[in-house]
């Protein structure tokens, strides 16, 4: 198993990258790109309703606030980086903690109480550029 073998340095400064709260600035800022999201989870309510949610990379917890006042039943909001708190003050400011759980840390580290039926991920962050795709 090729992953096993990575050691986790290797992408600390990825995950670190987004620690900061500057950059999940510009992405919420990006008013286009949210109300984009915003407008998938809720145009496809129907499909969230009752489920159980993971928002994988959730960052400030965006997605998993548009995906519990879609009506989801529970939502996993996951993220590796210290961001992850932030998304914890966001989520309990917004009075959604009841059905969001945050969750610091890896995905292949972390076991979930209840198996998902949506995954939801703002994988690609900020531009390619940003996201070294480029």
């Amino acid at each position: 198993d090729c992953v096993s073998k990575v050691p986790l340095v290797c992408d600390e400064g990825y995950f670190n990258s987004y620690a900061h709260f500057g950059i999940h600035y510009d992405m919420l800022s990006d008013k286009v790109r949210t109300q984009s999201y915003k407008d998938a989870i809720f145009n496809n309510r129907n499909s969230i309703q009752d489920k159980i949610v993971l928002d994988l990379g959730c960052g400030t917890g965006i997605l998993s606030m548009f995906a519990a006042t879609a009506g989801a039943k529970k939502v996993y909001a996951l993220d590796q980086s210290d961001v992850i708190y932030h998304a914890m003050d966001i989520i309990r400011e917004n009075k959604l903690e009841n059905v969001i759980e945050t969750v610091k840390g890896r995905l292949e580290n972390t076991k979930l109480d209840s198996k998902v039926d949506i995954i939801v991920s703002e994988w690609m962050g900020y531009f390619l550029l940003f996201e070294g795709m480029l």
